[in-house]
């Protein structure tokens, strides 16, 4: 876990290299940028894995109590794991924080490799048989509070602290797909009312938002000769390295979805076919970048091959109009080269370091610009003139930002993660893939919506 000094020597360093990077002169700019982009992802793994560590351990009341109301023997290995569970929510394996959702992940695992391959893999301890019936057994006081299901939806709530962008937005749980929100939800308009009167209802057609769900889906390799401590021991780190990524998958497809799958035109793979299975080809509505890009072009500024200015900031923002009013409702997402190259030698951007200790600060902020936040992703990339992106990476050399409403965008989750385990005869491994269902939605009519606009075409 890490510690407040931590984090402010980690982000003491980053301000050093900022400065560095924002003074210019004799300097390897190169050198730099790349080593800030290390220490941004460490700061932004540091703050998604302080997320997760401060989030609420849940409690297993009744853990050592076995499905017959048996008391799980102190012979059983992990009688001192589930005791704590019981008490606090977690246990140390080591010097590694183990949840109960990391000791039901190792069993599963364990028992599928084994049912897979009964010859390779032994089947898992009675210790651990016996360990997960008891947190996991249906009946008063027997721990049924913390069934298989809850294990999943633990995972998914480590995935979904771990985004950045994801959590800008309102998330909807999607009952079918597609899912059609409620009208209701849509932002009503106040009239002068009279009596006996009826006023003039809301044109319910541009509060519509639809919901479609992609599926995302990850492989992970494990060798055929599984071992039970080793599986144990190693489950925490695997679980927070599957939050990380899937919270970075989540972002990643917000921003990037894009259904056009041909020769041209996609806008990340502008030149060339995506491949089929690529992660931004959406079954539903387009991302965030899209918005401006292609559905309503009237929102995207051109900073002429320049590099960023004042001037193009705040016309970007003059383009949303109302939705721009207020800076705690906005963020503006970038990539890393654009923030140095750009945001960072503006007078009117205050840096991480300058924020103050109460400042409240968003996964992947680094600054702010008037108020406005401004939140880095691995996921935003550099691209050509016109904003997207080329199949050859050498010719994405400009940057740009995108400037979002957080209330007109909603993402939408079909099931929470699902994890299945197979094999690869050929090369002798189990894989485990995990997979969510995912969608992004623009609240009003996209060709003509405001409250969201970009800036291309940057010199970074």
């Amino acid at each position: 876990m890490a510690t407040q000094a931590e984090f402010e020597t980690l982000v003491g360093e980053i301000a050093q290299l900022s400065n560095a990077i924002r003074e210019g002169g004799l300097i390897d700019s190169e050198k730099l940028k790349a080593e800030f982009a290390t220490q941004f992802k460490a700061l932004t793994d540091m703050q998604a894995q302080q997320k997760l560590e401060d989030a609420p351990d849940r409690r297993v009341p009744g853990a050592l109590v076995g499905p017959n109301g048996e008391v799980l023997s102190k012979s059983n290995r992990y009688h001192g794991m589930l005791k704590n569970f019981e008490q606090a929510g977690s246990s140390r394996y080591g010097a590694t924080k183990v949840k109960p959702v990391d000791l039901w992940m190792a069993h599963n695992l364990i028992k599928s490799a084994h049912a897979l391959m009964p010859k390779l893999v032994n089947a898992p301890s009675d210790d651990l048989d016996m360990a997960i019936k008891t947190m996991t057994a249906e009946g008063t006081g027997t721990g049924a509070e913390i069934v298989p299901t809850d294990m999943a939806t633990q995972l998914w709530d480590d995935m979904y602290l771990a985004s950045r962008i994801i959590g800008l937005m309102q998330p909807i749980n999607m009952t079918s797909n597609p899912f059609e929100m409620p009208l209701g939800l849509g932002r009503p308009t106040w009239r002068k009312g009279k009596e006996r009167t009826r006023t003039t209802t809301s044109d319910s057609s541009t509060q519509k938002v639809t919901l479609t769900a992609t599926e995302l889906v990850a492989d992970q390799e494990w060798s055929y000769t599984l071992n039970e401590e080793a599986v144990v021991a190693l489950m925490p780190a695997m679980r927070a390295n599957l939050a990380l990524s899937g919270g970075e998958a989540m972002d990643a497809f917000a921003l990037n979805a894009d259904s056009t799958l041909a020769s041209s035109g996609n806008i990340n793979s502008d030149d060339a076919a995506p491949d089929a299975d690529s992660y931004y080809l959406s079954e539903g509505q387009d991302g965030i970048r899209h918005q401006w890009l292609v559905d309503n072009t009237a929102q995207n500024f051109d900073a002429g091959g320049d590099a960023l200015v004042d001037g193009d900031i705040t016309s970007t923002l003059g383009k949303m109009d109302k939705y721009a009013t207020d800076p705690s409702k906005l963020a503006i997402l970038t990539d890393v080269s654009t923030y140095l190259g750009g945001f960072l030698k503006l007078d009117t951007v205050t840096t991480i370091d300058k924020f103050g200790p109460s400042a409240v600060v968003l996964s992947g902020q680094l600054g702010s610009y008037r108020g406005v936040p401004i939140v880095l992703s691995e996921s935003y990339n550099k691209a050509e003139a016109d904003g997207k992106q080329s199949n050859i990476p050498a010719a994405n050399t400009l940057g740009g930002f995108t400037a979002m409403n957080r209330a007109m965008w909603t993402v939408g989750f079909m099931r929470d993660l699902l994890i299945e385990v197979d094999r690869d005869v050929r090369a002798r491994t189990y894989i485990m893939v995990s997979s969510f269902r995912q969608a992004i939605a623009a609240h009003g009519t996209r060709s003509t919506a405001k409250h969201t606009a970009g800036c291309r075409n940057v010199a970074v």
